[in-house]
């Protein structure tokens, strides 16, 4: 359907049914990209129930031990081959750490840069039409303030990633600590010569614990929920003035 045609049919149709078909069609975009359609054997069982509770307990009684040193320790004792992937997706759903059993929490390391610390987050999304569109969020870890945004459509290169950061951060002081996860952006030579140029140095996120990037995360759910689920944008800079307009509320 044309993009014309598609404007002039919404007049006779609910919004609310115009966002489930937006939503259904989005997923079924994303099936088609991110599935396979190859039909495959049935992979290998998972661990037997006593390598569990030997990882378990192993990391209940050592709690120092990271996950590679773990599969070593289990290979060496039991001669089971074992790899740190294992014991990582075992001990995600197994393992409960005790509370300050391992130091300070992650948030409180944060919490003590104070106020020269942003945290920066990607997520996707699709307009009206099904074309992809990043936006970069920049937020302000102390006062929970928005930064910015930056939107960008298509694929996201090195350049491209600090074109955004730089315009959604336009008009305001650098801080001196950067929060961000372990997304292969991140690692472009032109993001990091930014970062040098700017002198601001990089914080990474604990791998695998999403609690360690919380106020960012939930931002973003925030965003999703409160604007870009109730309502279809058609280009970048269309999405960009719905953002600036949620910015403001």
């Amino acid at each position: 359907m044309r993009p014309g045609r598609l404007i002039r049919s919404a007049i006779v149709l609910k919004p609310s049914t115009l966002l489930r078909l937006h939503r259904a069609l989005t997923q079924r975009k994303y099936r088609r990209l991110f599935s396979s359609t190859v039909p495959t054997k049935p992979g290998p069982k998972g661990p037997a129930q006593e390598v569990i509770a030997a990882v378990v307990d192993m990391k209940r009684r050592n709690p120092t031990w990271g996950c590679p040193r773990i599969a070593q320790q289990i290979a060496l004792a039991f001669g089971i081959p074992i790899t740190k992937d294992v014991v990582r997706r075992i001990l995600a759903v197994r393992y409960q750490p005790e509370p300050d059993s391992a130091g300070p929490s992650w948030l409180t390391v944060l919490g003590h840069t104070k106020d020269s610390l942003w945290s920066l987050d990607l997520f996707r999304c699709e307009s009206a039409v099904l074309r992809t569109h990043w936006v970069l969020v920049v937020m302000d870890q102390c006062t929970r303030r928005i930064v910015g945004f930056a939107v960008h459509r298509g694929v996201v290169d090195g350049v491209g990633l600090c074109r955004m950061f730089n315009r959604s951060t336009r008009g305001q002081s650098s801080p001196k600590y950067l929060s961000s996860d372990h997304d292969p952006l991140y690692r472009f030579r032109q993001w990091q010569a930014n970062l040098r140029i700017l002198d601001v140095r990089e914080i990474k996120t604990v791998p695998y614990v999403p609690l360690s990037h919380p106020f960012v995360e939930r931002l973003i759910g925030t965003i999703r929920r409160e604007c870009l689920d109730r309502t279809l944008f058609w280009t970048a800079a269309d999405l960009e003035m719905k953002l600036l307009d949620f910015q403001n509320y």
